[in-house]
């Protein structure tokens, strides 16, 4: 892990532990001790700004006219609202930091990207060749189509391909750890798991750390690379690959965290995690991600945890 890594994952950490306190405390020195904290480095106001990245949290922090100056609310009311009064003016006393720490990297994704989509939502796009690629919510892809290749970058997310044939003019797909050839097919990558499905066809994988490290797959495999460049291959349904197209999410035997990770394009704000079961603690099931709040209810109930929504857009899960 890289060192601004490490300092974006202690800083997440820090936000959503600033998230709590903040709506348990009426004490000014928590919040000036908060605002020192969230102007002190971008990092910080990333992943505050991640927390607070709802239509409501920017609203009220472009509102207010000076960015550089705190505005301390002394109305006295009930205290619940007071410290949403008081916390909307902490935000707003770094609003300038935060709109450029958020805004740069979803601009330059934007930038690079041909196609993008935004949480929850789902988009279908016929490229030139007559090929299909339907994005999953939060993802992002750039073209680059030549007279004799057809090449695809998933920047980020997941994206499900129907290629058009043409052995004169291959297919590929770079992602994470991992680049596809096609040969033909319907198949889909995760880049955050790199991992290609394919649902019928054939693909060849091979992965970016380990050149000559490649396998073909067909109808109802799946590879995933890890860090190192080793190829894990695994087997379902053929139906089953990008299932999410259907608005369908299959897993088996998997982490808490890792079914947490994949409900959240689907949902429109933010979900905290607290608890090391996380990691341990399994799921298998199907959820509908059409209804996000609903699948993440029911793995967390199916699992000893609680879940608190604290807000329309904020979710707490915890295991005590």
């Amino acid at each position: 892990m890289s060192l601004n890594d490490s300092l974006r994952e202690i800083a997440d950490r820090q936000a959503a532990d600033w998230l709590i306190r903040l709506r348990e405390t009426e004490d000014e020195a928590v919040f000036e001790s908060f605002e020192a904290w969230v102007c002190a480095a971008p990092e910080n106001a990333a992943a505050w700004s991640e927390i607070a990245q709802t239509s409501h949290a920017i609203a009220a922090a472009a509102a207010v006219p000076s960015a550089r100056r705190p505005v301390h609310v002394r109305i006295r009311q009930a205290a619940p609202a007071r410290r949403g009064r008081r916390l909307a003016a902490a935000l707003a006393a770094c609003a300038a930091a935060l709109f450029a720490v958020v805004a740069a990297p979803d601009a330059v994704l934007r930038l690079r990207s041909d196609y993008a989509t935004g949480a929850q939502e789902l988009r279908t796009v016929r490229l030139e060749d007559g090929s299909t690629v339907t994005l999953a919510p939060r993802s992002a892809v750039s073209v680059r189509y030549q007279a004799e290749q057809r090449h695809i970058d998933l920047l980020k997310g997941d994206a499900y391909f129907e290629v058009a044939r043409n052995p004169d003019r291959p297919f590929s797909v770079t992602s994470r750890r991992i680049e596809t050839t096609v040969l033909g097919t319907g198949f889909e990558v995760r880049s955050a798991e790199a991992l290609v499905g394919v649902r019928h066809g054939r693909v060849k994988v091979e992965t970016t750390a380990l050149k000559g490290n490649s396998r073909i797959l067909t109808a109802g495999e799946i590879a995933r690379a890890d860090k190192t460049g080793a190829l894990q291959l695994l087997g379902t349904d053929p139906d089953n690959v990008a299932a999410w197209t259907q608005k369908r999410l299959i897993v088996e035997a998997e982490p808490v965290s890792t079914v947490v990770d994949a409900l959240r394009p689907w949902y429109g704000g933010v979900i905290l995690t607290k608890g090391a079961r996380l990691e341990t603690a399994r799921v298998t099931g199907v959820y509908d991600l059409g209804d996000p709040v609903g699948a993440l209810i029911a793995v967390s109930r199916a699992n000893g945890a609680t879940v608190q929504r604290i807000s329309p857009w904020v979710m707490i899960i915890s295991f005590d």
